[in-house]
């Protein structure tokens, strides 16, 4: 049997693309050693999620949010004390977070909003956020600057 270049071409292409979309991370984690961890979607639902209702300053209303808690993802990967992060956004935007503040706060990367996944265009793929409604005193301008939508990536600084 012979099988044509073009032929050939097309099939190693879509293999490509398969192997691309079958492993798309959401989450860059640079450990403090700099080791690097890729998340994908598996991975980061594997973790124990936890849910909570809550308002924000940029959204209208209540909503319910789910994800795996910052505390896990690091627990994951085998950081139990980090103090300081930075978290970086698709549009470059990036916060250090004193982790000192989060301590009886369920810090969580969520994933859902309302049971739907979250995109670019409402915050995605992944938030930094916390239940205000739970913890008001809380929910300040310094904390806020901390909430750090459409995350790609977070590194343990110490």
């Amino acid at each position: 049997m012979r099988i044509s270049k073009h032929w050939f071409s097309c099939l190693l292409l879509a293999l490509i693309t398969f192997g691309a979309q079958a492993y798309s991370p959401l989450l860059q984690l640079v450990l403090a050693d700099k080791r690097v961890v890729n998340l994908d979607e598996a991975a980061l639902a594997a973790l124990p999620q936890t849910e909570f209702k809550t308002q924000t300053p940029w959204t209208t209303g209540t909503h319910s949010y789910r994800g795996p808690t910052l505390a896990s993802v690091l627990a994951a990967q085998g950081v139990e004390h980090a103090s300081l992060i930075e978290a970086s956004a698709l549009n470059g935007y990036q916060q250090q977070l004193d982790l000192s503040l989060f301590e009886q706060v369920p810090l969580a990367l969520v994933r859902y909003q309302d049971d739907k996944p979250l995109t670019r265009r409402n915050k995605g793929p992944l938030w930094l956020l916390m239940p205000f409604s739970a913890y008001p005193e809380l929910d300040v301008p310094t904390i806020h600057s901390g909430m750090v939508w459409q995350v790609i990536r977070i590194e343990v600084i110490k």
